[in-house]
């Protein structure tokens, strides 16, 4: 997919974003998302300062990305282990002679 320049609106703040691969839709939704979490962030600890509450926002979807990645690269490393024992388990089953 091309790149896109979208017009979104955080908190009153009108942005014209472009990101390579994701369309309106994609980008609409993450400034939802985004706006949601600044929202949670002023009424749930009471942080009024919206480029605190933005700066605390990205920390935070950073951490889940992060988080994720951490997982997803703890079960390739699971599904590397097991194919190499297949592996192992095949070629040692050509070894064998066969009656």
């Amino acid at each position: 997919m091309a790149k896109n320049t979208v017009s979104v609106e955080i908190k009153g703040i009108p942005l014209e974003v472009e990101i390579k691969d994701l369309g309106y839709v994609e980008i609409a939704d993450l400034a939802s998302k985004v706006e949601q979490e600044m929202r949670r962030l002023q009424d749930e600890e009471d942080i009024i300062d919206t480029l605190k509450q933005a700066l605390t926002a990205a920390l935070e979807f950073a951490a889940q990305a992060y988080l994720k990645s951490l997982a997803e690269g703890g079960r390739q490393k699971e599904d590397e282990a097991r194919v190499d024992q297949l592996i192992a388990k095949l070629q040692n089953t050509l070894r064998t002679p066969q009656k």
